[in-house]
Formats: structure tokens, sequence, C-alpha cells
């Protein structure tokens, strides 16, 4: 089936860059104190100050250099703390890099859980062994932490259900009114739904719904992949999913068949924009469908 050819290419690496050395790491102001950091991977959130420095994501392990280099042009201090949005490693892949310096490494407890064990991908038909010791949190939580810092409360929260994977936090800058959502809210097009790590369209849809409700329109928030947006960019977001998770459902529910769902035209008037990405909107419908046929 071409959703098994799908999850192949997605789960072999698809945010890999093969030449780290071109990829220069970009630092974006926020507010004051809290940037947002480009490279290659996953968008890093940092804030500076005489607390230290507290990072969220690390990219690629080739990179981390590069970000420490980053960093240091921003505050001379040392990165203290390291907060893990989820398990994926254009996220987490400097781990053992960060944890030789000292970092001390949090997270939601599925991510450590998932790091300490090999995984099996029914797809490829292949095992992935558990990733390094020093990968692995040090910290982890349920549904709450709170990280009090350079005169900011974080609120680092996880609202037990599988959404982009089982272990996504999202990170609340409450003072600054910023927001980081890790892969629960991406700029690149369609959605990846890790559903091998925990992750579902329903959960998904839930999680946006309870982030918006925090939410307003001055909030500023930093997606796992592309610019920054505000509150009303994740609720088209949130409402592009449900509307193309909706149609899929009543598709088989009025007897249509998974090898007829891409044919429907379903994310037609998405695809100018999110189709740009990786992810197809042919494929994510297949995708979604599987999940809701409980494929």
């Amino acid at each position: 089936m071409k959703h098994s050819f799908l999850l192949l290419f997605i789960t072999s690496g698809v945010f890999a860059q093969q030449n780290f050395d071109t990829v220069k790491i970009r630092p974006t102001l926020i507010k004051e104190n809290i940037y947002m950091l480009k490279g290659s991977g996953g968008n890093i959130g940092l804030i500076t100050g005489k607390d230290g420095n507290l990072m969220i994501d690390d990219q690629f392990a080739p990179l981390s250099e590069k970000i420490k280099a980053a960093v240091q042009s921003l505050d001379k201090g040392p990165i203290k703390y390291l907060v893990n949005t989820h398990i994926h490693g254009d996220h987490t892949g400097g781990n053992e890099n960060f944890r030789k310096d000292g970092v001390t490494i949090i997270a939601q407890e599925n991510v450590r859980n998932r790091m300490m064990k090999e995984s099996y991908n029914a797809v490829q038909k292949t095992t992935t062994p558990p990733r390094d010791a020093q990968a692995w949190p040090v910290i982890t939580f349920n549904d709450h932490i709170a990280l009090h810092i350079n005169n900011e409360d974080l609120e680092v929260f996880h609202f037990n259900f599988g959404s982009h994977t089982d272990g996504d936090a999202i990170i609340h800058f409450k003072n600054a009114n910023v927001y980081h959502m890790g892969d629960v809210f991406v700029r690149y097009g369609y959605p990846y739904i890790d559903m091998n790590n925990g992750g579902s369209i329903n959960g998904f849809i839930k999680v946006l719904d309870m982030a918006l409700t925090r939410m307003d329109e001055k909030s500023v928030i930093i997606p796992g992949h592309g610019e920054l947006a505000t509150k009303a960019d994740v609720k088209v977001f949130r409402d592009r999913l449900a509307d193309i998770r909706d149609q899929i459902a009543a598709a088989l529910k009025s007897g249509k068949k998974l090898e007829d769902i891409p044919a429907l035209g379903i994310t037609n008037k998405y695809d100018a924009e999110w189709g740009k990405g990786f992810l197809k909107g042919k494929d994510f419908v297949l995708m979604i469908a599987e999940e809701l046929k409980g494929k």
C-alpha cells in the first residue's frame, strides 16, 4: 500500500540534512530575553539570564557546537536546562552532547520511556535500538511541571492525549505570553502524526483545542517548524485538521474503502498552501483513514 512507502520515507529521517557544515543557527528575538533559534530541524526556544540559560529542543547532534556558539553570542552564561518537546531526533538529536556538558534534560515521561526501549516499526518491519543513556531526560513529568528562571514562570504541560506523539509538551512563558508548541503546531504543511509513537488525529485536535483556550490574541507562538505565529494561525491549523478528519470519517461511514479515500479530493482546497511540504494531501488523508479504521 502507498501509505507503507510513505511511512518508510518519513521515519527514515526526512528532516535530516546531509551537509550540516552549511547550516547556520539564526536567532530571532521575541521578547526581552526570549528567542527562537532556527537551523536544521525543530525550532529551538531559549530564555537567557543570570539564572543560566534554558533551551527548548536541540535539533541534530552535528549542530550542537553551532547551537552552543549561538547561545553564547546572546548570553555568556551556561546552558543549564534543556526541555524536549517530544522524542523525534530533529528535536532531541543533541541530547547526549548537552548532557555531557552538565545540562539537565526535562521531558514528559513517555519521552524517556520510549528512549529507554527498543521500538518496532510494523510498517518497515525494523527494530530501532534504545537511545544512549546520555540522551535520556533526567527529570520527567506526567501532565505538568513548573519552572521559574530568569524572572519568568514557565509552565510545561502535556494533555494526556496522543497527538503528534504520546509525549508532546507545550511550554508557556507565562509572563511573556509566549508558547513553544513543538510539533503539535507546524507551518510546513500537512503535519506528520507518528502513530508508531502514540500519535493520533483525534488527540491532535483535542490538544490544539485545549491549548487554544489558554492563548489570547497577543500570544506569540513558536511552532515546531516554520515562522512565528499567532493564536489565529493555530486556530486555522486546528480547523483544517478537523475538517479533513470529519470528511474522512463521513466517507468511511458511507461505505468508502480505504483505497477510495485519496481520490475524493478532500484536501484539494488546502493543497496550494499545505501541499508544499514533504507530506502530500493524498498521503495525509490515507494516513488518517487508516487510523480511523483501526489499521
